[in-house]
């Protein structure tokens, strides 16, 4: 029988080159924040996130960061607290590569 394998969180986040393109979900209910101040704090840059279903917080902080290159979304929202206010600004500002799907 196979096992699950577990690893560090510095080490997961380790795994992620800049450059790399990474899924990430969880919108405003579970996301893996922990995971996303880790890749900041490893200082990951020119990442390009495919975002699953929606994102939220966790994809904000990284953009705001200076750690995303691309976000590919249906929507990035702060749910009920409106809009993601670092990524409206970069991608106001040209800063930010978008592909989005409706």
């Amino acid at each position: 029988m196979n096992k699950a394998q577990f690893v560090p969180l510095a080490e997961a986040a380790g795994a992620i080159a800049s450059g790399s393109k990474v899924a990430i979900g969880g919108a405003m209910i579970m996301p893996p924040m922990s995971f996303a101040r880790e890749l900041i704090r490893q200082g990951k840059k020119e990442l390009d996130l495919v975002c699953s279903p929606i994102g939220g917080i966790n994809v904000d902080l990284l953009v705001g960061a200076g750690c995303v290159r691309s976000v590919e979304f249906p929507q990035v929202s702060l749910g009920e607290f409106g809009m993601a206010p670092n990524f409206r600004r970069a991608v106001e500002a040209g800063r930010l590569k978008t592909r989005e799907h409706s």
